[in-house]
C-alpha cells in the first residue's frame, strides 16, 4: 500500500509539473482525474466491499503426506456493474503446532457471477492441518489502491501417515500370556475355564479333571473338554506426549510410529491396547487394536490428540486406569516418535 501511495503521490507530481509547463487541456484533464482517483476508489471499493464475498467450499476429510491435496474455494461477485479484482490470503498449519504457511489466489470476477477455485497443498507433515481464508483484498481498476475484507472460514483435513511393517519378535512370553477378556478365540484351545473351545475324545495325556461327564454318558466314549484361549489387550502401546516435546515433526513420526507397530501387531494376530492421557478431559483413552480396521480407527482418533502439561494429573489417570490390568509387554511411543520396551531402546523390538 505504502509503494502504492507513493507512485501515485509521484505520478501526481509529474503531471502537476507538466501542466505548470505546458499548457495543454491534455495535462489538465490528466491532471484532475489523478486527484480525483483518489475518491473515486474509495467509494468503488466501499460498495465492492459489500458484494464480493469468498469462503472454503468442499474439503476432503482426509488426506496422506506429501500428497497434493485439493480444497475448493469460492468467491462471489453479486454486483451487477462492477468487475471484482480480489486476492485471498489462505493460511495452513498443523493444529497443534502454531506454524502457519500462508498463501496468496488473485483474479478477476465478473459481475452477477460466483467463482469455485482450486487451492492445492501438500503436507510433509502428519496430523490435523487447518486450512483458514484469513483475508480478501479488492482493488480500484487499476491497482493502485485497495480494501481489506476479513474473512474468517477454516477447514480440517486429517493427513494419514501410510501404514507399513517393522521388524519386531513376538516371543513366548507374550504369545501365550492369558489376559481377562470378553472375547474368546475361535482358532486357538486355552486355560481359560470360563469358556469351552470344544470338546473332544479323550487322549492319553489329557487331565480327568477335565473330563466331560454328562457328554461322557450320553456318546458311550470318554469326551474332554478343551478351554478358551482370551483374546485379551496383551501388550499396551502408551503414547508419551507431553508439551515440551510437541512439534509437527515430532508429532507426525509418533504416528509413523504407531502405524508401522500397530499395524505389524495386527498381522502378528497380536491383540494390543493403545492409550494416552487426555487432559482435558482428565481421563486415560484407551484403544483395542485386533483388526486393520481397528488400526484405521485409533489413526484418526490420534489426530486429535493434545500435548499435556500437567505431569502429575497424566500419572495418577495413569494408575487409576490400569489398577489390576496386567500386560507381557509395555511400548512407549514418544513425541518424537521414538520407542522402548518395558523402559529400554532395542535394536530389534522383542515383546
Amino acid at each position: 500500500m505504502i509503494r502504492r501511495t507513493l507512485g501515485y503521490a509521484a505520478a501526481v507530481l509529474v503531471t502537476g509539473y507538466l501542466f505548470l509547463m505546458y499548457d495543454t487541456p491534455a495535462l489538465s484533464a490528466a491532471l484532475v482525474l489523478e486527484i480525483l482517483h483518489p475518491f473515486v476508489s474509495v467509494a468503488c471499493l466501499h460498495n465492492m466491499s459489500a458484494r464480493l464475498t469468498a469462503g472454503i467450499g468442499k474439503v476432503p476429510a482426509m488426506g496422506e503426506k506429501n500428497q497434493k491435496i485439493r480444497v475448493k474455494l469460492w468467491v462471489n461477485n453479486t454486483s451487477r456493474i462492477w468487475n471484482g479484482k480480489y486476492e485471498l490470503r489462505v493460511k495452513i498449519g498443523g493444529r497443534n503446532s502454531g506454524q502457519m504457511m500462508v498463501k496468496k489466489m488473485s483474479g478477476m470476477l465478473e459481475p452477477g457471477r460466483k467463482k469455485a477455485l482450486p487451492f492445492y497443498f501438500t503436507s510433509e507433515y502428519c496430523g490435523s492441518m487447518e486450512v483458514a481464508l484469513v483475508g480478501m483484498k479488492i482493488f480500484d481498476f487499476f491497482g493502485m489502491f485497495y480494501r481489506t475484507i476479513p474473512v474468517a472460514d477454516k477447514a480440517y483435513v486429517g493427513i494419514m501417515p501410510r501404514t507399513g511393517l517393522m521388524p519386531l519378535e513376538i516371543t513366548r512370553r507374550t504369545r501365550e500370556f492369558l489376559a481377562d477378556a470378553d472375547e474368546y478365540s475361535v482358532e486357538k484351545s486355552g486355560d481359560d475355564p470360563a469358556e469351552i473351545y470344544q470338546v473332544r475324545e479323550y487322549r492319553p495325556w489329557d487331565s480327568v479333571h477335565d473330563i466331560h461327564w454328562k457328554l461322557t454318558a450320553k456318546e458311550d466314549a470318554l469326551m474332554v473338554k478343551e478351554y478358551s484361549f482370551p483374546l485379551g489387550c496383551v501388550v499396551l502401546v502408551w503414547m508419551e506426549y507431553p508439551k515440551k516435546a510437541q512439534s509437527s515433526e515430532g508429532f507426525s513420526k509418533m504416528l509413523e510410529s504407531a502405524a508401522s507397530l500397530c499395524m505389524t501387531l495386527v498381522e502378528e494376530k497380536c491383540i494390543h491396547m493403545a492409550a494416552w492421557f487426555e487432559e482435558k478431559n482428565m481421563r486415560i483413552v484407551k484403544w483395542k487394536v485386533s483388526s486393520e480396521e481397528t488400526v484405521h480407527g485409533l489413526l484418526w482418533r490420534m489426530l486429535d490428540m493434545e500435548p499435556y502439561t500437567d505431569d502429575s494429573m497424566r500419572k495418577a489417570c495413569y494408575e487409576d486406569a490400569f489398577r489390576g490390568e496386567h500386560f507381557s509387554s509395555i511400548v512407549n511411543i514418544d513425541g518424537q516418535g521414538g520407542i522402548t520396551v518395558n523402559g529400554e531402546k532395542q535394536e530389534l523390538l522383542q515383546l
